[in-house]
């Protein structure tokens, strides 16, 4: 099961509900930024940069 931040449900939960039922459609082999990044792309294309910012904050936490 995908599990999403209380940050992105409260800020997009529209979009988080579409990442959840993309990462089920899916399988265990999409995490839940990813779902997320790939859900808010295809309803906000113009969205790349905030999306990616979204990943990125992912890949700081990591450092």
């Amino acid at each position: 099961m995908v599990r999403a931040s209380l940050r992105t449900w409260v800020l997009a939960p529209r979009t988080t509900w579409q990442a959840r039922c993309l990462a089920a459609d899916f399988g265990e082999g999409m995490d839940a930024k990813t779902a997320w990044v790939m859900a808010r792309l295809a309803r906000h294309p113009d969205g790349h940069g905030y999306a990616m910012a979204h990943l990125d904050d992912e890949r700081r936490a990591a450092d």
